[in-house]
């Protein structure tokens, strides 16, 4: 199994990753979404970046 592939970064933070994952006699491929230590698992790389693009924003309100 490979390690995640960085394929994003913004200058103003977050990640987001590529993942292949096996599942029975199949691979998945997921993007992981990461923003001040919380990462989650997308099935598309648009899923992924509204989650960091959401995430800097609740910061900004706090």
């Amino acid at each position: 199994m490979a390690l995640p592939e960085l394929i994003y970064a913004p200058n103003d933070g977050g990640t987001i990753h590529r993942y292949e994952i096996s599942g029975g006699k199949r691979k998945f491929l997921r993007f992981i979404g990461c923003y001040l230590g919380q990462c989650n698992f997308y099935k598309n790389i648009d899923e992924a970046i509204d989650y960091i693009k959401n995430s800097k924003e609740l910061q900004k309100l706090q």
